[in-house]
């Protein structure tokens, strides 16, 4: 299963609710990001396609969390 920086959990079953997500892939010298996205099982199995693919390496998963701010 896919590795999520900054999560505990791993699996599909167990991925967070909130928050967002995206993934992280080299090709070549080039670093590229897709869009971030709340579709965590989206975000995981194009990790599971890109990690086993010849056209790409150092593939991560990144985690965004969003901030909540109280009112005083």
């Amino acid at each position: 299963m896919a590795q999520a920086l900054g999560s505990e959990r791993t699996a599909t079953s167990s991925a967070p609710t909130h928050g967002q997500w995206r993934l992280c892939y080299n090709v070549g010298d080039l670093v590229h990001y897709t869009e971030w996205t709340t579709d965590f099982p989206a975000v995981e199995n194009l990790y599971d396609q890109y990690r086993r693919g010849d056209y790409g390496h150092d593939v991560v998963i990144e985690r965004r969390m969003s901030l909540v701010r109280s009112s005083s």
